[in-house]
């Protein structure tokens, strides 16, 4: 099973992304996008600028996104991609937390480029399904999802996400990332 030998590999790949994300930032151009092999510590479908991470950051690391981009979309291996046009130059101190805002984005979504990439796979329509209330199965000839959120013990719940990302909803070829999220929560 391909998903066994790419789940460890995804794991190291986090792994080091955690440890140097921090200074891979400091390699972004202006419109948020990583160069080259460092590309991979990226999320495939946006750039370091995203919009909407800004708001989860502290009142005082946040900066109006809207003063500085536009946002164009792309189509990329059959999803969409966002990428953050700069027509607006940032202050000293916007920099200062456009960097910290960044960092929250690649620590949130370690790895995703590798996760795409390298470890992602192909899909074929159509895709087959069992849905339930706190889980789901989705699977083609190749490639399989299983997602969690059921009572484990103690009060707490499974967050499992294992597998591909199947994105359910699309009738067309596209390409999804490696799932190898199990955490519990309250």
């Amino acid at each position: 099973m391909l998903w066994l030998i790419y789940a460890p590999l995804q794991i190291i790949c986090m792994v080091v992304c955690y440890l140097t994300n921090w200074i891979v930032v400091l390699f972004a151009n202006e419109e948020g996008e990583l160069p080259g092999f460092l590309r991979l510590w990226q999320t495939w479908d946006d750039t370091l600028d995203n919009e909407t991470d800004i708001k989860r950051m502290p009142s005082f690391l946040q900066y109006n996104w809207n003063d500085h981009y536009i946002q164009a979309e792309v189509m990329e291996r059959g999803q969409i991609r966002y990428l953050e046009l700069l027509f607006e130059p940032f202050t000293f101190k916007e920099r200062i937390k456009r960097y910290f805002c960044r960092c929250h984005w690649l620590y949130r979504n370690c790895a995703y480029g590798f996760a795409f990439y390298w470890f992602g796979v192909d899909v074929e329509p159509p895709v087959n399904s069992t849905v339930k209330d706190d889980w789901y199965f989705l699977s083609t000839d190749k490639v399989w999802a299983f997602k969690s959120s059921q009572r484990a013990f103690m009060g707490l719940r499974w967050k499992l996400y294992l597998g591909w990302k199947i994105q359910r909803q699309l009738n067309r070829p596209h390409r999804a990332m490696i799932a190898t999220r199990v955490w519990f929560q309250k």
